[in-house]
């Protein structure tokens, strides 16, 4: 079993110290016994600390190597302490002189970035600052294989399809998507859960369409907001009901 808490929050345009100061409040009530059998993991939406995206990503960009390295690593690691849960932020990193859409997760007591992953399909406005990732990232809570994917990413199905051979049997969305194409994301999670037969944990911003939602593998909406308002969306996520689905229903017998 897992718990899942999705922070949708209104995000501030280049305003760490209020976002910061959001995302505290939201997750105040968020709380893991270190003895707790069941694991939580806390998702915050794509780019949450800077807003989609800041004026001078450049200078928005930090080092997540390490807890101390920069202010938004430092909140991740405090969160992650004060919940007794998992953290996945989102931000900009800085590697090799490129700029990166970065997922970073940071987990209770390890001062180090816990796992990460950058954004494979760069939205057309990051394209021209912002480099691609190369690779699935995958990441053990307990027993749960995770992936990550970022926003944009969730229109690539093949995307998933890697994670989902890697061994993912759930996959995070981190997102800034607009309301214009809220229906776009809606159906996609959905259709992405249904054909690798996978969790999806899906956070997005408040200020764009809201619509955070946590699905099954047979494609179902476990909980979810409607709108655009704050709040946590949670769920507990079990693996025998999809180890279950995966056996009465093998559609990926030949692909896994």
């Amino acid at each position: 079993m897992l718990d899942i808490y999705l922070v949708q929050m209104e995000v501030a345009p280049n305003d760490k110290a209020k976002n910061f100061a959001k995302v505290r409040e939201l997750t105040a009530k968020i709380h893991k016994e270190p003895n707790d059998p069941v694991p939580g993991l806390v998702i915050l939406p794509e780019m949450f600390a800077t807003g989609y995206l800041p004026l001078h990503p450049e200078s928005a960009a930090e080092d997540f190597s390490a807890s101390d390295s920069g202010e938004t690593a430092q909140l991740l690691y405090e969160l992650a302490n004060q919940t007794g849960c998992y953290i996945m932020g989102a931000g900009i990193a800085l590697s090799n002189s490129k700029l990166l859409n970065h997922s970073s997760v940071y987990a209770p007591g390890n001062a180090k970035e816990f796992a990460s992953y950058d954004k494979r399909r760069p939205f057309f406005m990051e394209q021209p600052k912002f480099s691609a990732g190369e690779k699935v990232n995958l990441f053990k809570i307990q027993n749960w294989n995770v992936a990550a994917t970022i926003c944009f990413d969730l229109r690539f199905p093949e995307l998933y399809r890697d994670a989902t051979k890697a061994g993912a049997r759930l996959i995070t969305v981190q997102a800034a998507w607009p309301v214009e194409r809220i229906a776009h994301w809606r159906t996609l999670l959905q259709a992405r859960a249904i054909e690798d037969q996978v969790y999806i944990a899906a956070v997005n911003t408040a200020v764009y369409g809201g619509n955070s939602m946590i699905v099954s593998p047979k494609g179902e909406i476990m909980a979810e907001t409607d709108d655009k308002s704050e709040g946590i969306v949670h769920a507990r996520i079990e693996s025998a009901p999809q180890e279950e689905y995966r056996k009465k229903f093998p559609v990926l017998r030949d692909i896994l």
